[in-house]
This record gives structure tokens, C-alpha cells and sequence, in this order.
């Protein structure tokens, strides 16, 4: 079983650690980030334009 300090240690690396980021990773997280938030505002422009035209 896991004690409480190994819990916490998993949980919080020690400031000498830097986490590994895959930029790749991250590129594809913002570009989802934009498509979503691009195709919610077309949604809502849509939804405008059949309600008042």
C-alpha cells in the first residue's frame, strides 16, 4: 500500500524535475481549442441569422 508521503511525492515532483511536454501535443490542443471555439460562433451566427432573417 502507499504511504501518505509517496502519495504526495507522485502527486507533487520535486522542484528539480521539469515535466515533459510534447509540443506536437500542445499544438493539436490549441488548434482543437480554436476549431471548437470557431465552430460554436458559427453555430451562433447561424442560429442569429435563421432567427432574425
Amino acid at each position: 500500500m502507499i504511504s501518505g508521503a509517496d502519495c504526495m511525492r507522485l502527486a507533487m515532483p520535486s522542484g528539480s524535475e521539469e515535466p515533459q511536454r510534447d509540443s506536437g501535443r500542445k499544438r493539436k490542443a490549441w488548434m482543437a481549442v480554436f476549431l471548437v471555439s470557431g465552430l460554436f460562433w458559427l453555430v451562433v451566427a447561424l442560429a442569429a441569422w435563421h432567427f432574425w432573417g
